[in-house]
């Protein structure tokens, strides 16, 4: 596993100095915040620096820290059954 962020994905870190982030340390920090806000490029780049069992790992303990569109989308990549519950701050906009 590369030790360090990539350029590319150097922006999603804005709230703290890109070169503290250390990718084994802070692998669930990192998981959240690629998996919630990347583009593209950002998720290919997380499968390829991540095992797919660290990532659906992340998705059983933290998953629900996700918005719902990210959580169905990395369920369905990892084969992880996650529950469909809103998630990830945004509102229910539908009765419980």
């Amino acid at each position: 596993m590369p030790g360090s962020l990539p350029e590319f994905i150097r922006a999603l870190f804005w709230d703290v100095d890109p070169d503290s982030v250390d990718l084994d340390r802070h692998q669930n920090y990192v998981l959240g915040r690629v998996m919630s806000r990347g583009g593209w490029a950002a998720m290919r780049w997380l499968r390829e620096t991540y095992e797919a069992a660290a990532i659906a790992d992340y998705l059983v303990d933290r998953g629900d820290q996700l918005p719902p569109r990210e959580r169905a989308y990395w369920s369905l990549i990892t084969s992880t059954k996650v529950d469909d519950e809103s998630g990830g701050g945004r509102p229910r906009w539908t009765a419980p």
